[in-house]
């Protein structure tokens, strides 16, 4: 068993949405011992919900049920301002978003497996050393 993983809001929507790839993620989590997130997770799988909700594919009411699904996915949500310094050191190195950077400092300070279906972040994360669970590019 895996001791870590790092639950990025794409995966968890893709996962609670029984996306293509919902199967393999859900056996990534059941393999690990604690899932962690930054507490932005919320407002990220918030406004991935949204846009759910905004193209019709998703009522409301379903979007906040889903929403809580995805919240029930976490065992441990860490506080951003704990992250953000060295997420911003990350961005500025990887040319890439502090955002993401967020779930690649809590893994890589918790020898965490990141698991998401962003292909680019995904990719992002390898150059970093961070392993990572993504379909996309595991299949």
């Amino acid at each position: 068993m895996t001791a870590r993983a790092v639950l990025d809001a794409s995966g968890a929507v893709h996962l609670v949405l029984n996306g293509q790839y919902a199967s393999h993620l859900a056996a990534k989590l059941e393999d690990v011992a604690i899932v962690t997130v930054p507490d932005l997770f919320c407002s990220e799988v918030a406004n991935s919900l949204l846009k759910y909700v905004r193209a019709g594919t998703l009522t409301l009411d379903l979007a906040v049920t889903r929403f809580e699904e995805c919240m029930g996915l976490a065992d441990s949500l860490i506080p951003e301002r704990a992250l953000a310094p060295e997420a911003l050191v990350a961005a500025a190195q990887y040319q890439h978003s502090v955002y993401d950077m967020m779930y690649a400092v809590l893994a890589r300070r918790s020898g965490a497996t990141v698991v998401t279906v962003d292909r680019g972040f995904a990719l992002k994360l390898r150059a970093m050393e961070i392993e990572t669970c993504c379909p996309l590019l595991d299949a």
